[in-house]
């Protein structure tokens, strides 16, 4: 019956240890699942994005190449009319060429397939005189029968440059006079018409109607074929395509990481639950043993309660004492302590209760009477509430010690009072003295230092020779007297620095006998002085890692105290204990600081004493300088800068201005353009009147009959309509002349009245009424009159435009100003259209968005831009009678040019 019993306690204990490895295995294949989904997304993701990505650039492409067609279209025209000769058409097409670095050259060419004007002048592609080749005149034809832009296929031409050619067909009524051609470079087009960030990505291609590569942006870095995509350029439409691959950003082994560490923490795993197990059988075997030294044990061995009452105890206890071991459980210690030693053990059963472990002496009586000295170590366990208990029968050794008692009591005390080490060593360099605190010092006792001889088992394996050395000398008498110092190697294996100081060991009759030792524990303080330096250096390594330069100057008399690797490498790399402002530029006059740094007192810091942007005369360099004024080492007040090179960053918020600039200006040319039509009506009114007001004068006058104040109303009319037509070409040359943004003072109503000028006659065309609810005494704003009249323009004629499907009755848009704050005017512009979508209202403001089908998508871009040029918020809001309102903010004239100051 216990062998089955046996077998089911083996099985069970079986079954318990395989489960966590079915639960490891299982969760490992769970996480692998769980990551090949993950990369699956992650690569459906990048697909998506890189097909987002070449839409885009394909459209960027169509617009240049548009672009260009338009203006050879332009030329075309010109040319027809005979507006057009040869040193104007240089003059234009090598601007456009400049302009577009995918260009070049531009050709007019004969009915009779020869070159006549060729751009560049100094081209040796395309020379006057210089006849179609039959690959040229496919296009050339088709553009004649068509008469339509037409594309070329692409070619290599004689300088093994791969280009794509446009016709543009001349007609003057039906004669055909030839076309306009344009030459493309196929390799500048991927590298030019798209952004640095594009090619940063992917690694774009045009590919030929064969399949074949005819240019690629790059072919430099590694490429991840699997994210890819591949979009028809339209125009040409002859078989081109635009592919853009995705440059490889991971290896293989990074992707392939997480599959690695799952499958290596699960083996990890394993292999733990394996080493468990391993230490568990161990531990069995090693409680079996424990068990058989428990009882075989010479020494008496037993368990106590926290009470100090017996609960287990080994055969040796009735070997020594006489008592038998089962009549021991629930009998106190104390029952069997000799009177005299009572109040010791209770003191040492009182730091049991504490959690001290002790170590102690006392008689025990026997069961014949008698009282045997018993040594007890005892160590408690108070998470059992048990203390595990060792005595060793030292009676024979007392009666010897208390002979000895008395002359050691003295050495005794005097050795346990000192702190410092001690350690002797006799002439052959064998330990024969070691204090106590030598022995807690290096983690041995007594017994196991005194007798050893070299190598001592305190000194560490890899300073043993270093440590014979020390011990050589000492023996040859040559110690030095500020002591060495050396590594102890403590019985735990941590280590620490002790100084030792030797001096000769004399007895009693005067002759020496050894080298007697004081050993101080040096760990702490060379702990903390490398801590100290090892700061000090991370703190200069992290300073010389800056690209800014940073220095510190004593406040007062300004020398140099610290200086960076960039400081040293702009000024020189002799400027610590120089004069800060003799080798430093740019510096802060003093008068540009909030406070004189020379006056401050360490109270008084730390403080702020400049941060601003200067320029290096020499260099032209700019730079963020920023000073503050704090505490050094010592205790004295100093200057800490750091300056950082703003060069760069100055230069592009410099090119993006003008970029601004050249928008705006575009975008009102844009909209003159689109109201011509209704200008040149407009001028027509005061023009016409102007003439019919003179000729009447003139036959009144020539028949003779006329009266004098009837010749001077008609004149005076007429002046009246010459002034009106003056003012409408001043405003209109205002609005599209080039200047520089000045901001002043300007009244709001002025402003609004000028812009529903100019949209008037639209508004009259679309049947929209214009309500005008400025409120009164409106107090001027700080702008630019021009940018927020196009601002202005701009919305209205947005509004307009959206409600064209708006029944007529319902064509009403509200231009209203307000003042919403101190300091600040609200405008807004509300039309009742259709309306923005959600998902077009977070895109709105974007560059090249549109919702136009013939916008550019620029309009919004540039007057949010303008507005928060002027310090105000743009902003769009749902009409609640249907449509949408735009509305943007501008500061009032004293508190603009309080922030104009400010900035």
């Amino acid at each position: 019956m216990a062998k089955p019993t046996a077998a089911r306690a083996q099985a069970r204990t079986e079954l318990y240890w395989t489960v966590p490895y079915v639960a490891v295995v299982v969760f490992a294949v769970a996480m692998l699942v769980l990551v090949w989904v993950l990369q699956r997304q992650e690569t459906e993701i990048q697909r998506n994005a890189i097909a987002r990505d070449v839409q885009w650039a394909e459209q960027t492409m169509r617009l240049h190449m548009q672009g260009t067609e338009e203006f050879l279209t332009q030329m075309a025209r010109d040319l027809a009319a005979g507006s057009l000769d040869l040193d104007n058409f240089q003059l234009r097409a090598n601007q456009h060429i400049a302009n577009n670095p995918q260009l070049i050259n531009l050709v007019w060419v004969e009915p009779g397939e020869v070159v006549r004007w060729s751009a560049p002048f100094d081209t040796t592609d395309w020379l006057a005189g210089d006849v179609l080749t039959s690959t040229q005149t496919v296009a050339f034809f088709r553009a004649r029968e068509i008469g339509r832009p037409a594309y070329g296929d692409p070619y290599v031409n004689p300088r093994g440059e791969a280009v794509l050619e446009l016709y543009i067909p001349v007609r003057h009524g039906r004669r055909f006079m030839g076309s306009m051609v344009a030459v493309y470079s196929i390799d500048r087009i991927v590298r030019h018409l798209v952004p640095s960030w594009f090619s940063e990505k992917y690694r774009l291609a045009l590919i030929g109607p064969r399949g074949d590569t005819l240019a690629v942006n790059s072919s430099v870095q590694a490429l991840d074929e699997s994210v890819a995509y591949a979009i028809a350029l339209d125009p040409p439409a002859n078989g081109l395509m635009l592919r853009a691959t995705a440059f490889r950003t991971v290896g293989a082994i990074p992707r392939a990481l997480p599959t690695i560490m799952i499958i290596g923490l699960s083996v990890l795993m394993l292999w733990s639950l394996w080493l468990l197990r391993s230490h568990m059988r161990r531990r069995v075997r090693v409680e079996k043993e424990r068990d058989r030294l428990f009882n075989l044990s010479l020494d008496i061995l037993s368990i106590l309660s926290a009470d100090g009452t017996f609960r287990r105890c080994n055969p040796a206890f009735e070997r020594l004492l006489g008592y038998p071991v089962v009549q021991m459980p629930g009998r106190p210690l104390l029952d069997f302590v000799h009177d005299d030693d009572i109040v010791a053990t209770i003191e040492q059963l009182r730091l049991l209760a504490n959690g001290q472990p002790v170590s102690f002496e006392n008689r025990v009586r026997c069961a014949d009477g008698r009282y045997k000295w018993l040594v007890w170590s005892i160590n408690p366990v108070l998470d059992e509430k048990l203390f595990y208990a060792v005595a060793h029968d030292i009676t024979g050794r007392k009666a010897t010690e208390e002979a000895l008692r008395a002359e050691s009591a003295f050495r005794r005390a005097m050795e346990e009072s000192v702190v410092t080490g001690l350690r002797a060593i006799d002439l052959s360099g064998r330990i024969i003295y070691a204090n106590p605190a030598f022995c807690r010092m290096v983690g041995l006792s007594s017994d196991e230092l005194v007798g050893a001889m070299p190598p001592f088992p305190y000194w560490p394996e890899e300073d043993i020779p270093r440590c014979q050395h020390n011990l050589d000398i000492t023996l040859a008498g040559q110690a030095p007297s500020s002591g060495f110092e050396m590594k102890v190697l403590r019985k735990s294996g941590e280590r620490l620095d002790a100084r030792f100081y030797l001096s000769p060991l004399i007895d009693g009759s005067g002759k020496q006998t050894g080298w007697m030792a004081s050993v101080t524990d040096i760990t702490e303080p060379k702990r903390v002085r490398a801590a100290l330096e090892a700061a000090h250096k991370r703190f200069e390594a992290v300073l010389d890692g800056l690209d800014s330069a940073v220095f510190v100057a004593d406040a007062r008399n300004d020398e140099i105290l610290y200086a960076n690797r960039a400081f040293m490498a702009l000024h020189g790399f002799d400027v610590v204990g120089r004069r800060a402002r003799a080798v430093t530029q740019p510096q802060p006059e003093l008068g540009d600081y909030r406070v004189d740094p020379r006056k401050l007192q360490p109270a008084d810091v730390p403080m702020e004493l400049f941060d601003d942007e200067l320029r290096n005369p020499l260099s032209g360099h700019w730079y963020h300088v920023r000073e503050q004024a704090t505490r050094w080492v010592d205790g004295r007040v100093v200057r800490m800068g750091i300056a950082t090179d703003i060069t760069d960053r100055r230069q592009m918020e410099e090119m993006s201005r003008q970029q601004e600039e050249r928008l705006q200006r575009t975008a009102r040319l844009v909209t003159m353009g689109e109201m011509a039509s209704t200008l040149a009506h407009e001028l027509n009114q005061p023009l016409a009147a102007i003439s019919n007001y003179a000729m009447g004068c003139v036959k009144r006058m020539e028949s003779g009959d006329y009266r004098q104040d009837e010749v001077l109303a008609a004149m005076q009319k007429a002046s009246f309509q010459a002034e009106r037509a003056g003012k409408i070409i001043r405003r209109i040359r205002d609005f599209v002349r080039k200047s520089e943004p000045r901001r002043t003072a300007v009244p709001l109503d002025e402003v609004v009245d000028d812009a529903l000028g100019f949209a008037e006659i639209d508004a009259r065309k679309a049947a929209v009424r214009v309500r005008r609810e400025i409120a009164p005494k409106l107090p001027p704003v700080y702008a630019d009159r021009i940018m927020i009249e196009q601002v202005l323009l701009n919305l209205v004629k947005n509004g307009m435009d959206a409600m064209g499907d708006t029944p007529d009755d319902c064509r009403v848009l509200t231009l209203s100003a307000r003042v919403v704050r101190e300091g600040l005017v609200e405008v807004s512009v509300a039309d009742r259209g259709h309306g923005i979508r959600d998902e077009d209202a977070e895109r709105l403001f974007t560059p090249f968005f549109t919702t136009k089908s013939e916008g550019m998508g620029m309009g919004l871009n540039i007057c949010r831009s303008i507005i928060e040029f002027h310090d105000g918020r743009l902003w769009t809001e749902p009409n609640p009678e249907g449509g949408t309102v735009f509305r943007f903010t501008l500061p009032v004239e004293i508190a603009g040019e309080r922030n104009a100051r400010s900035a």
